[in-house]
């Protein structure tokens, strides 16, 4: 267990971001055209937040606990109902030419599976395991998601004038 004291604060502030938007998730839906703007604003805060997160090594190399299914399947259907459902995108715009057909519902809810995975480990006292498992994640699953759905919500609001 480390000391809160020698947690950097990039991780704290991660965390605390990450705990905003789990919540987000994990809260019944409000209204579409707010609950765009919460997604805009969320993800862009951890966008910064995720590329800020230092370099602390793997720690105690300690897995991160997985959501279940049924956990992940509430927070997609909740998502479901947001204006937006599919998108077009280019998963990789350095390899790939070919859009393809991404689902908005299921970045959040990858995000929201990622993220919580880190802040359950967080918040065991493994600050250095969950800033290990939000990088790693971020680079090869998380972000890719984050960035798609950040592109798809900015395209909605600005067609809505929001």
């Amino acid at each position: 267990m480390e000391r809160s004291n020698n947690i950097p604060s990039a991780v704290k502030d991660f965390a605390e971001v990450a705990r905003r938007y789990c919540a987000w998730a994990e809260d019944a839906l409000t209204g579409s055209d707010e609950e765009m703007r919460q997604a805009r604003s969320l993800l862009a805060e951890l966008h910064l937040a995720a590329v800020r997160l230092p370099d602390l090594g793997i720690g105690k190399d300690l897995d991160a606990s997985q959501i279940s299914q049924d956990e992940w399947s509430r927070v997609f259907e909740r998502f479901n109902k947001l204006p937006v459902t599919t998108y077009t995108d280019v998963f990789n715009p350095l390899k790939e030419t070919e859009p393809v057909t991404s689902s908005l519902s299921d970045d959040l809810a990858d995000i929201y599976r990622d993220v919580k995975g880190g802040l359950d480990l967080f918040d065991s006292k493994h600050p250095i395991d969950a800033a290990w498992e939000w990088r790693f994640n971020f680079q090869i699953h998380w972000g890719q998601h984050l960035v798609g759905a950040q592109r798809a919500i900015h395209e909605y609001l600005a067609d809505e004038g929001l």
